[in-house]
Formats: structure tokens, sequence, C-alpha cells
């Protein structure tokens, strides 16, 4: 069945935003944004789109105007789990940046747990969004898929239309950590550009080896904040069994 995607419209529609979200993420009504906030957001000038397959809604994406009247925060994305892998999320995507374009805003960012493989994929890979700030803790302790971990979050940002600047896809680039635990190895002395690993499941650490999960979020912490520290931003991400973010830095 073909997918229409459009702004929300009425009671109805935002009550199904209320559930896909409890859907894809579990928790409790505290972890979602609920409806009356979304019609909040609709009412001073935010974006409440989905995408819906005949009348039920399977994906949906929200934006919030900033300070900065060019950049809209972008606060969430779901996609309902039978249309996972069908490029719905970036088709999502890219009807926010249309979105935005048609409204002057050019710039688009948001925050994602940088230990999730196939949210960093589409992130960094598909989209192009760069990242050069990472937050501790950012909501503190969550319930749902978020639960038993530090919330911490990578902060992304989209310029559409202006692809980030790559080392070639097939460069061997140095590791500044264990790809199997995330152990800190050192930073190469004058690489411009380095591979940050994470775990390939995080799901299933959280479910089968939370310890493990909790190690992985410590090592690469610190990780971040040394290389972004030293001039470093995320250019890039390479998945597979042992996927892992490229930093880059700026030349001087």
């Amino acid at each position: 069945m073909s997918l229409h995607l459009r702004e929300l419209r009425g009671p109805a529609e935002l009550a199904a935003a209320e559930d896909l979200q409890f859907l894809v993420w579990g928790g409790s009504e505290r972890d979602i944004f609920p409806r009356d906030a979304l019609r909040m957001l609709e009412h001073i000038g935010g974006l409440v789109a989905g995408a819906f397959s005949g009348e039920v809604l399977v994906g949906l994406v929200v934006g919030l105007p900033t300070a900065q009247s060019h950049v809209q925060h972008s606060h969430l994305l779901a996609v309902h789990p039978d249309w996972r892998g069908t490029g719905l999320g970036v088709r999502l995507k890219q009807f926010q940046a249309q979105w935005c374009q048609e409204r002057g805003i050019r710039q688009i960012e948001w925050t994602y747990d940088p230990l999730r493989a196939v949210n960093a994929h589409l992130n960094i890979h598909r989209l192009g969004a760069t990242a050069h700030e990472y937050l501790d803790d950012f909501y503190g302790e969550m319930g749902g898929i978020n639960a038993g971990i530090p919330s911490d979050r990578l902060v992304a940002v989209w310029t559409p239309g202006q692809p980030p600047q790559r080392p070639d896809p097939a460069a061997l680039l140095p590791a500044v950590n264990d790809p199997h635990t995330g152990t800190w190895l050192g930073l190469p002395a004058d690489a411009p550009d380095v591979r940050l690993h994470i775990p390939a499941d995080l799901p299933r650490l959280l479910t089968d080896a939370p310890g493990e999960a909790v190690n992985w979020r410590t090592a690469t912490r610190m990780a971040f904040h040394a290389l972004l520290g030293q001039g470093y931003a995320v250019s890039d991400f390479r998945a597979g069994e042992s996927p892992a973010y490229v930093l880059s830095r700026a030349s001087s």
C-alpha cells in the first residue's frame, strides 16, 4: 500500500501519534510527547507530520521552533516496527527538510543516542548530518527502550543540500578505541581522520548484558569528549559488524 506524508490533523490523529510513540519506545506516559503538547506545537508554528498507510499512522516527525529563526529542533522521529528498513525514516526527514525550506529554515538539529547504530547510520551517513557536541545524561533516567543506561546524546546538525566533507570511504582510518569493548586506545598523532567504534547491537546488550552496555557508554563518552575537545567533529558513520563513527579534524 502506498504511503502519504502530511501534517497531522485533529485530535484523533494526535492520539494516534501518542499510540505510535508507545509502540516504538515503550515506557510510560512521561516518556512520550503528549497530544496536548503536539496540538500546542502546531499552533505556535512547529511541525507535527506523519506517514499514513491508508488511514493508519506508521511514521511521525516532530520539529520545534528555536530562538534562531533559521534553525528547527527536531524532537522525535518514530517509525512503526512493521515499516523499519523501508526507507521511511529518510522520507520523513526529507519531508521535514522541504517543510523547513518553504519557511526559510535552513538548519535542523536534534539529539540521539550515539550508541544506536541504526540511528547513527541514518542521521550521519544517509542524511549527511554532522556532530560536534556531546551531552552527558541529557534526559536523566528514562524508561522503555532507553532504560538501564545513562541518556547521553549526540547533537546532530543537518543543513539539507550541503553534504559534509568526508574522507574516502575506502580509506583505512586508525581506531581510537577497541571495536569489541570500546576501551580507549589513544589518539594517533597528527591523524586527520579517525574511527570511534560503538556496539553493533545496543538493544541486545541492554537485554542480555546491561553491564557491558553501561561500560560502552562510559568508554565512548570519554572518547567523544577527548576527540571533540581536540577539534574533531563527526563526519561519517560506517555500518557493519564493527560499526564506527568517522571523526575528522578541521584543516587550520
